[in-house]
């Protein structure tokens, strides 16, 4: 998991992929999403008393980024939803987030262990954590110390983020969305593309392969990105990731994929998907994205 704090949610996340995709993949296997540890501690129980303080929940509610404190929401999303963190007294954590619109939390994995300096070291593959206690809060703060840092209070219930979704619905109700999905238009930022995404044909920018088990794997220029999905409503289900979410809908023979804020994906069924070199094109992605997540332009001034 990359850091749960930065400037660059939803469509700037989703578009940060691109050039940025290789430290954002996740395992794509049968852990819809979670991320496992490949560190096993050698004792399966607390050695002694010094991860006893931590043991338990624990939920966001303040958080500080780049000298500037939240204290009731981030980047729209409620302060709850950033980190809702287990610390279980078996040496391992399990961190959920949902920073996505319909409050949908993807759950993390760690191992942990205290420090000499009686922190609480969170650690994974992808990403690690310090964790203190002061005057009953935790604060954590990410292993590269770039002055982030989160608050923590004890719960003894986590806040249920998530939006109800209807009634009655279940996964055979979806089963024409199942299979392989190629794009045929992308709409971003007012722009509308029906050939090409930059140097790439439209129908190998976005790939997206939608399964029965609630989970998905959606290709972005030749990376592919792990999802869960959860029917949303009668004709429509809702896709997350670690930082964005989109809905999905049928259309006639079409899958409209949007993210409800910049970027609306139409997508037709194919039986397997066209084979493309992206090799032959990677000196083209551009350093900064400017086609899915454009910089705005300057104001030009005259004295």
């Amino acid at each position: 998991m990359k850091k749960i704090i930065c400037f660059c949610l939803a469509a700037a996340m989703f578009s940060g992929c691109i050039c940025g995709c290789s430290n954002k993949k996740k395992n794509n296997s049968s852990n819809n999403g979670t991320t496992e540890s490949t560190t096993t501690p050698e004792a399966t129980t607390i050695p002694d008393n010094s991860g006893k303080p931590f043991i338990g929940k624990w939920e966001s509610y303040k958080a500080t980024v780049f000298g500037e404190t939240y204290e009731t929401e981030y980047a729209g999303y409620p302060l709850s939803a950033v980190a809702q963190l287990t610390v279980y007294d078996d040496l391992t954590a399990d961190m959920d987030i949902s920073l996505n619109p319909r409050g949908k939390a993807r759950t993390y994995k760690y191992n942990w262990e205290v420090t000499e300096d009686s922190e609480l070291w969170l650690k994974s593959p992808d990403d690690g954590y310090y964790c203190r206690i002061e005057q009953g809060q935790m604060i954590m703060r990410y292993a590269d110390d770039d002055g982030t840092e989160i608050f923590l209070m004890p719960v003894s219930e986590f806040t249920n983020n998530e939006t109800p979704t209807e009634a009655g619905l279940s996964n055979s109700d979806y089963k024409d969305f199942m299979g392989k999905w190629e794009a045929i238009e992308v709409k971003s930022d007012g722009e509308t593309y029906t050939e090409k995404l930059g140097a790439y044909p439209i129908n190998t920018a976005f790939r997206l392969e939608l399964f029965d088990d609630n989970t998905s794997a959606m290709s972005i220029i030749g990376e592919p990105m792990s999802y869960e999905w959860s029917p949303d409503k009668k004709g429509q289900m809702y896709m997350w990731g670690d930082y964005e979410g989109f809905s999905i809908k049928m259309e006639g023979d079409t899958l409209i994929v949007d993210d409800e804020s910049n970027l609306k994906v139409k997508f037709k069924k194919v039986d397997k998907f066209e084979d493309f070199d992206f090799s032959s094109v990677a000196e083209q992605i551009p350093e900064e994205d400017i086609i899915l997540n454009p910089e705005e332009e300057e104001e030009t001034t005259t004295e």
